[in-house]
């Protein structure tokens, strides 16, 4: 019951995802230039992110007909979540050694996939931008989906087939945000030099392990090499010299913020969104009759955040001057879910958990996500049909009007476009060649004023 709520607020939720301002600056590229055309001129002239290319063309290029970009972005998102459930499905049975003899047990491990698809939301630092928007989601989210898919690859019994796989994770994880990419590098790098450290017979373990480590050469070599031509291009450094003018002008008195940076990573409402986590982990155990087949030392676990904090830390600061852009820590919030769900994991598997603290634990899963559904789902709904309603209106306006918009409806856990009362604003601007809006715009009472 807990997973199939949980999916029907992700549905509500990307059924009520609407387009910003990144979005509608690719939907306009596209109407000009074609995907080829895009790639060409992102290498000149932006960051290369092969993915994000694609995935924005999949969302607001493949058709010049905003009335579809709903329909688009929603099949998008749930393509994205499909395949991340998918995937943790795939993990755990490879992680775990199961008793999966009837297909009902089957329907109950995928169940528990998209109970910790809703755990990895909970903890998210913004969730708003990394679930609600559809730039950050293919930069940020989708990599990460493919890094559980990379993952599941690595560990899985050896097949030629498996470089084909590895070769796709290597396109969707270095082809989006860079400080991903290079935060598996250094994750894969760390923990290799901890594995084989103070061995004395470094090759026989390597040779024990040899399809293991041959596959894992393989993607670390393919995804550095990915990640160092994407990053290189003479677009990335006009980009890295155009935010860094933007700074200046939008934000000169930014600081590293490294105590705010903290307090934002460990918000109270994490501690509900862990005790998620690890009741979900506690019916994991009780439901499965499992072996763990593979057992993680702590210092794996710390050497591994710690690299992932490292290399986003170097990354903001050295494109944003700061510690404090919510989306890039996303990336720190999915290596902590793994490492949390280890830790809970070794801690409960070889207990008796006694029947009374699994039904309070029950109530509090089904009791969160309920309450979370009646609070959101209805404030998403009505923000979707509200903003539809006002493009029509708008699009119905003639040339060289000015339109009058009270106010857009209240954006709850999607993003919305940052409208002014000003009709000459660029985003205003922007808004209406984006939707094909004849008239010129105000907005009286913008959500962000």
């Amino acid at each position: 019951m807990t997973s199939v709520l949980s999916a029907l607020f992700f549905l509500v939720l990307f059924s009520s995802i609407r387009c910003e301002a990144d979005d509608w600056a690719a939907g306009i590229n596209f109407r000009t230039n074609s995907l080829f055309e895009t790639y060409k001129n992102t290498y000149w002239l932006d960051t290369l992110r092969p993915i994000s290319i694609l995935l924005s063309y999949l969302g607001v290029g493949i058709t010049n007909n905003t009335n579809y970009y709903p329909i688009t972005i929603l099949l998008l998102f749930i393509s994205v979540a499909g395949l991340f459930v998918y995937f943790i499905y795939k993990l755990l049975q490879q992680v775990f050694t199961f008793d999966m003899q009837t297909p009902f047990s089957k329907l109950l491990l995928f169940c528990f996939s998209i109970l910790l698809v809703m755990s990895l939301y909970f903890i998210t630092t913004n969730r708003l931008e990394i679930f609600g928007w559809m730039s950050a989601s293919i930069n940020h989210l989708v990599p990460i989906v493919f890094v559980f898919f990379a993952a599941y690859i690595l560990l899985k019994e050896y097949k030629k087939s498996d470089y084909l796989y590895l070769s796709i994770c290597v396109f969707f994880i270095g082809g989006a945000a860079e400080h991903i990419a290079a935060s598996v590098i250094a994750v894969i790098a760390v923990c290799s030099f901890l594995f084989f450290y103070n061995k004395p017979n470094k090759r026989d373990l390597f040779r024990q392990h040899k399809a293991f480590f041959v596959k894992l050469i393989f993607f670390g070599a393919l995804l550095s090499v990915f990640f160092l031509f994407t990053a290189i291009t003479p677009g990335a450094w006009l980009r890295y010299n155009n935010t860094q003018q933007y700074v200046k002008v939008h934000s000169p008195e930014r600081s590293l913020e490294v105590l705010n940076t903290f307090k934002l990573l460990i918000k109270p409402y994490k501690l509900m969104a862990l005790a998620f986590l690890f009741f979900v982990w506690v019916f994991f155990v009780k439901t499965f009759s499992f072996r763990l087949k593979i057992n993680v030392h702590w210092k794996y676990l710390v050497a591994s955040l710690v690299a992932v904090t490292i290399t986003t830390s170097v990354f903001s600061v050295f494109c944003y001057n700061t510690l404090k852009i919510d989306r890039m820590w996303f990336v720190f919030d999915a290596t902590a879910f793994i490492i949390i769900s280890i830790l809970i994991l070794q801690f409960i598997s070889d207990k008796k958990l006694r029947d009374i603290f699994t039904y309070l634990g029950a109530v509090y899963v089904l009791s969160m996500v309920v309450f979370f559904d009646a609070r959101h789902m209805p404030a998403l709904y009505h923000f979707s049909t509200e903003y539809d309603k006002i493009i029509s209106y708008l699009q119905k306006q003639k040339g060289g009007e000015v339109a009058i918009v009270d106010s857009f409806p209240p954006h709850d856990l999607v993003t919305q476009a940052r409208l002014t009362s000003d009709p000459e604003d660029s985003f205003n601007v922007a808004f209406c060649k984006f939707y094909g809006i004849k008239a010129k715009i105000i907005v009286k009472h913008p959500y962000n004023e």
